[in-house]
């Protein structure tokens, strides 16, 4: 029997891509995500910074919160809206992490203004902001834990 160079092009690419896919390992979900997230898994500070659009024009901060990691949180921050800078800016709010590790943040007047997802163990936090017509995402980074 006669092989045709296409049969052989074909048998080698096979070949090649079943000795290169058998040296991968295993990929298994990380221990810390399949228990969940709490409250407590957000504790710390993290930097931040969050950018996007509202009524009066663009929006950038950066600036550092902090989750107590039983539900309360501060932030301080530095904006430009619009070109406009406001530097040092703080408030309060609260938070609660559900075991999906999806979180809401919440004013102090009970209002939700965030909705955001907490990533590697807590280690990120991918943030979208939506009070008064805003909308801005951004993402927060913990200073004090450190990857593997």
């Amino acid at each position: 029997m006669k092989l045709g160079m296409r049969s052989v092009v074909v048998a080698a690419l096979a070949g090649g891509l079943l000795l290169a896919t058998s040296h991968f390992q295993s990929v298994h979900a990380d221990d810390r995500h399949e228990k969940g997230c709490t409250n407590k898994t957000v504790k710390g500070t993290y930097g931040f910074y969050r950018t996007g659009t509202t009524p009066t024009g663009p929006l950038v901060a950066t600036g550092l919160i902090f989750h107590d990691g039983v539900g309360s949180g501060s932030v301080t921050q530095s904006i430009s809206r619009n070109g406009v800078l406001t530097f040092d800016s703080e408030t309060s709010f609260t938070y609660e992490v559900a075991p999906d590790c999806t979180a809401k943040a919440f004013l102090d007047t009970g209002v939700e203004f965030a909705r955001d997802v907490i990533v590697d163990g807590g280690r990120d936090i991918y943030i979208q902001r939506y009070e008064r017509q805003h909308d801005l995402r951004g993402c927060e980074k913990n200073r004090q834990r450190r990857r593997p």
